[in-house]
């Protein structure tokens, strides 16, 4: 194994070891947590490196972490704005963190994300507003801005490039968690699920543009397992099957939140503990034509309690007791030349219709004129 490899599964490596480990060892210190342990337990060996696929898994802090940094895969060859302020080491002390606290986000977290605050102006008030400010990398470069002040106003920044934020998160590892919104993101790495990444502008029930997809598509190349972990609601599930569509079921993976709306509705009300078990206990995309157990589990449970219930019947009981119907089924009434044919189908039409209301479309060359056959469906009646 070249622990000095220049890429990671064709990320060329920006910073190789950058948290200055024991370079080839497989067992270490955590960068994490061995500097806040007890002084007899700073030195102990509790993570395990792999420099093959660039990451270190910690038994402690039970969390995992990039050994390199990397630069950017698949540069856009549109160009594009970038913001023009430099982003901050670490979050001041302000009624910032305090809110997010409230919603189970630690500062640390903060500080891992380069979350921000600052004056910006907001259209949607027409003036300066103090913001928080979520910064999107790519590698050490700010691609793109997040600002949403104390109203729930949010903008971009102006002409910049639309990428998926955290992206930096999931280079080496084979899966990742995509999540609809910022808090999503900071509400999974405070469970200790790191590589997660948010679309940058929500969901729409009535288009989703996913141009931070395209901008991104190389960083899903060697991911086998993409676990969304989108909305709850309508659109949110639109922006779901839209994802699977453009990535394939095969690899696409769901989560269930119960009640909960998103992942920091999900923090919040159970935990983080709960929380990285939803993730740990994802679902496959259903295949389109492929059952499981599972998936007829409560049909087969009132069949052997219950039997076979009678589908839908037209009102003739001699017929009734030998043939019933369900929707989704198509019908095929056979018989030598005028035996009847059309007219037994008029009388099932006109027995579903006054049994449950069914509406009939007709295409019958032979009854015509159709006031005929329109006075034959009135005399069944």
């Amino acid at each position: 194994m070249n622990v000095e490899s220049k890429e990671i599964n064709g990320f060329a490596i920006d910073e190789f070891n950058q948290h200055d480990l024991e370079v080839g060892k497989t067992q270490g210190v955590c960068p994490l947590c061995s500097h806040t342990r007890k002084p007899e337990n700073k030195k102990a060996k509790c993570a395990s490196y792999d420099w093959e696929r660039g990451l270190g898994t910690c038994h402690n802090c039970d969390t995992s972490f990039q050994l390199h940094t990397y630069q950017r895969k698949g540069a856009s060859d549109k160009v594009y704005v970038r913001p023009q302020h430099e982003v901050a080491v670490t979050i001041p002390d302000s009624k910032v963190v305090d809110w997010f606290a409230d919603r189970g986000i630690s500062k640390q977290t903060l500080q891992d994300l380069r979350v921000t605050e600052g004056p910006e102006f907001m259209p949607q008030t027409g003036k300066s507003e103090n913001t928080i400010q979520f910064n999107y990398f790519i590698g050490d470069q700010l691609i793109n801005v997040k600002y949403r002040d104390g109203r729930k106003n949010f903008k971009l920044y102006k002409g910049a490039e639309k990428i998926f934020y955290n992206i930096n998160s999931v280079v080496g590892y084979d899966s990742c968690v995509v999540v609809e919104g910022e808090m999503d993101v900071l509400a999974m790495h405070e469970a200790g699920v790191k590589n997660v990444i948010s679309v940058p502008n929500g969901a729409t029930l009535n288009s989703n543009n996913l141009d931070y997809l395209d901008n991104c598509i190389d960083y899903f190349d060697d991911k086998e397992k993409v676990i969304l972990a989108v909305d709850a609601d309508e659109a949110g599930q639109a922006l779901r099957q839209e994802f699977i569509r453009r990535l394939g079921a095969e690899v696409c993976f769901l989560v269930d939140f119960e009640d909960c709306k998103d992942a920091n509705d999900y923090l919040v009300k159970y935990g983080a503990s709960k929380l990285r078990d939803v993730i740990d206990n994802v679902r496959p995309v259903p295949l389109e034509g492929v059952s499981t157990l599972r998936d007829i589990e409560d049909e087969l449970k009132d069949f052997v309690k219950n039997g076979f219930k009678p589908g839908f019947q037209i009102g003739l009981k001699n017929f009734d007791s030998i043939f019933s119907t369900y929707t989704g089924q198509f019908i095929t009434v056979t018989g030598v030349p005028s035996s009847g044919k059309s007219d037994f189908v008029d009388q099932m039409v006109v027995g579903y219709n006054n049994n449950y209301g069914w509406k009939t479309a007709y295409a019958s060359p032979e009854n015509q004129p159709v006031y005929l056959h329109a006075h034959k469906l009135m005399r069944k009646h």
